[in-house]
């Protein structure tokens, strides 16, 4: 099997969010396949199951060490179709389609790097700020109180949590014992935990907190349901957006998200982008 490890949301190598890419060149099993995840023990590995189908797409799964295979994930979706596109179709096309569990998902080829398209997002549970605070170590009043904490998933869901400034950004931490009490209250809250601030300039500090106690240094799926939150929102006054986030400093992997999200009627339009480096390729034994 031949794989390749590539830093996304990068602006240079050995920073932003590492991903294994894996492409078996025989049948490998679901175990087999958790089993590589965990070995490598990144955040998500992905797997390019095939070549193009009819239509236009590579069959790809990802899976997490520990939760198993998720439906949609930022990062593994953009670097999958880094390699495809580098590796697999030789850099001819300009839009690499990928066959995912939450369905097909376009990413564009661009001069800037890699854009991916998201679903359309849905919302659920709003989220009191005692309980957030409560589980991540900050207080309340450090919680902006324009805006609610909810739920939100474009593919795979994270709850969206406000913050005043960069200090509380800084100071967020997980306590394990009051985050299993939370999400006994709240199951569909199994799911990262995505905390912003507003830095001006259209720019956001973002951290990311896992549901397996790890952080994330980029989370391509979490911002775009972000976009979605904003729009819902009407955080810019405005229904065609445009803003980068700055993920990872605070674990020393700093990571460049550009988003755009468009919103026209009930027609939604989000798109995550950013650049991917190689790091490393060879064979899987």
């Amino acid at each position: 099997m031949k794989f390749y490890i590539v830093d996304c949301f990068a602006e240079e190598k050995y920073q932003g969010n590492e991903l294994l890419v894996v492409i078996p060149e025989r049948i490998i099993s679901d175990r087999e396949q958790q089993q590589i995840a965990r070995e490598i023990n990144f955040s998500e590995t992905a797997f390019i199951l095939s070549g193009k189908r009819d239509n236009g797409g590579y069959d790809v799964r990802i899976w997490t060490p520990n939760v198993g295979e998720v439906p949609f994930a930022g990062h593994p979706t953009l670097g999958s179709a880094y390699v495809i596109h580098h590796y697999i179709e030789r850099g001819q096309s300009r839009q690499v389609k990928l066959n995912l569990k939450v369905g097909q998902i376009p990413v564009a080829i661009t001069e800037n790097g890699l854009t991916m398209s998201q679903k359309p997002p849905a919302f659920g549970e709003i989220i009191s700020q005692k309980e957030i605070a409560d589980v991540f170590g900050i207080s309340p009043a450090q919680i902006s109180d324009e805006y609610p904490v909810r739920w939100v998933s474009t593919g795979l869901a994270a709850v969206v949590i406000p913050l005043k400034d960069r200090q509380s950004l800084s100071q967020v931490r997980m306590d394990r014992d009051a985050f299993e009490q939370y999400i006994f209250r709240h199951p569909a809250n199994y799911c990262s935990h995505l905390f912003f601030t507003d830095m001006g300039s259209k720019t956001f500090a973002a951290r990311c907190l896992m549901e397996d106690f790890l952080e994330d240094p980029a989370t391509g799926s979490a911002n775009g349901d972000l976009a979605g939150y904003l729009l819902q929102y009407n955080y810019f006054n405005r229904t065609d957006i445009a803003y980068t986030v700055i993920q990872g400093e605070d674990m020393g992997r700093k990571s460049v998200l550009h988003v755009h999200a468009c919103k026209m009627e009930d027609a939604w339009t989000i798109e995550v982008g950013g650049r991917c480096h190689l790091v490393a390729s060879g064979e899987w034994a």
